[in-house]
């Protein structure tokens, strides 16, 4: 079919990186726009809301964990839904619960009549106590404007009342399409003065919205590369505040299609039946004549998204070690198995344990183990592995420099000589040299390979030529594997 040109971007995410998606075979609803449901995540009593002709929403239920849908008989809302508002079409919608129980619509919709003349687009709300039943609020929650074009809302509950609301604001040329955000704090009945996220300012057909485990917020959104103007890739954005008004965009690419055959369009993205898992909806439109526009596909985060893991340096010393390793999709039903690898070197841990679905605590025992950077593997209970790259330093302690006898008289007849013990934690290079208070050499006590250890050098008092040194004060310059020390040595003859 037509929708094979779409190429999906299943790679391991790198550490700013989302959570990679995995396309599903199959269509799950034909001429249809889904945006919307009355919860967060996937059961068999979620009701999902789509629009269809761009006159009417509809509701539908799921039994095969949003594979598949059986329609709610009758209509939700259409443009003729009491109390009248004057639309002609509706575009997507986005549903809510309410505290005191019921839900809320809101939805985009084609006014008619004059503003002050022509049509143009607002964003309306309804309420309904079972879902089935709606009736509009009065009034407008978003007003747009001649020549104005709103489109694809999706609320997020921040709690206590406020909920916010990001949608699509652009005119009929597509390269000025923008996110918008606005806040609600009476559960959706109005809204504040709209803006534009911090550092979302690039071009968006449409976004979806969701909340992870930690409060934090993500968009996803169609988007065209660089150089075009077709929404052909599916981009996300990870917000760096709980209110969900600054965002930093994540490396990568969630979806793609060629641009030259089809575009992407309406993102709708909610938990999955088993909760550690994203279900992504979204529409895929071919450039060809007579095959339907409004076809809704899905994708889902089969793979866990290890981001990182703290704390990422320890000491080759060290026993067993408690690491907390954070990201996200980590399965539930059988907690992810983990391992650390260096070349061809596996290290399993000695426990795991899962936190969330964005968090897991593991102990490893590095000690006596290679130096240098690891990766950590982890890996669901599905089979799907994420891997991030240079999760843990295994490095070793600094070293000690310790002198004996640094007062030093060598024409005392008792033979004395300046004892200097270098304890290194690691084999490699190790130089002992000694200058005057000028900066001139003395005299290279040491210079070559120093097992890992204490290694112990002597300075009897005399230059590199054998010579007794003048009464003074000399300097010990020491340089080995994490060793930079420099110490006095007096001499009194």
């Amino acid at each position: 079919m037509l929708h094979s040109v779409l190429l999906l971007l299943a790679l391991t995410a790198p550490s700013q990186a989302a959570p990679s998606l995995t396309k599903e075979d199959g269509v799950r609803l034909s001429s249809a726009v889904l945006s919307g449901a009355d919860d967060s995540d996937i059961t068999a009593a979620t009701r999902f809301f789509y629009v269809r002709a761009s006159t009417a929403v509809f509701s539908a239920k799921t039994a095969d964990g949003g594979q598949s849908f059986t329609d709610d008989p009758g209509v939700r809302l259409s443009t003729v839904t009491e109390p009248r508002v004057s639309i002609g079409s509706i575009t997507a919608v986005s549903v809510m619960p309410l505290s005191a129980g019921g839900y809320r619509m809101v939805y985009t919709a084609l006014s008619t009549g004059p503003y002050p003349s022509g049509d143009f687009y607002n964003v309306y709300s309804a309420t309904s106590a079972d879902g089935l039943a709606w009736a509009n609020d009065t009034g407008t929650r978003v007003s747009g404007g001649t020549g104005v074009i709103l489109g694809s809302p999706s609320l997020i509950d921040l709690g206590s009342g406020k909920w916010r609301l990001y949608y699509i604001r652009g005119t009929s040329n597509p390269a000025d399409s923008r996110i918008y955000t606005a806040l609600s704090t009476n559960e959706g009945r109005d809204f504040g003065t709209p803006s534009q996220p911090q550092y979302l300012s690039g071009q968006a057909g449409a976004v979806a919205a969701t909340e992870r485990t930690d409060g934090l917020i993500r968009l996803f959104y169609t988007a065209p590369l660089s150089g075009q103007t077709t929404n052909s890739t599916l981009l996300s954005a990870l917000s760096s505040t709980s209110d969900g008004t600054v965002f930093l965009l994540e490396t990568g690419t969630r979806l793609s299609t060629d641009a030259a055959k089809g575009y992407l369009s309406s993102p709708f993205v909610l938990r999955s039946t088993d909760t550690w898992r994203w279900k992504l909806y979204y529409n895929y439109t071919p450039f060809a004549t007579g095959v339907s526009t409004a076809e809704v596909f899905s994708a889902s985060t089969y793979a866990p998204d290890p981001t990182a893991m703290d704390p990422n340096t320890v000491l080759r010393t060290a026993a067993a070690v408690d690491f907390t390793i954070t990201g996200d999709c980590f399965s539930s039903a059988v907690v992810p198995t983990l391992k650390l690898t260096q070349g061809g070197t596996v290290i399993a841990p000695g426990s795991v344990n899962r936190d969330n679905d964005q968090t897991l605590r593991a102990s490893f025992t590095m000690t006596g183990e290679n130096l240098g950077l690891w990766d950590l593997t982890v890996t669901n209970d599905n089979g799907f592995s994420g891997t991030l790259a240079n999760a843990l330093k295994v490095d070793f302690s600094a070293g000690t420099v310790r002198l004996t006898d640094n007062l030093l008289r060598p024409l005392d007849g008792t033979n004395t000589k300046t004892r200097i013990d270098v304890m290194t934690y690691n084999a490699g290079p190790l130089s002992v040299k000694l200058y005057t208070l000028n900066g001139e050499l003395v005299k290279t006590i040491y210079d070559g390979y120093a097992p890992e250890g204490t290694n112990s050098v002597f300075w009897d008092g005399k230059t590199g030529g054998g010579r007794t040194v003048a009464s003074g004060v000399y300097f010990l310059r020491t340089v080995g594997q994490k060793v930079s020390s420099s110490a006095k040595i007096v001499v009194i003859k």
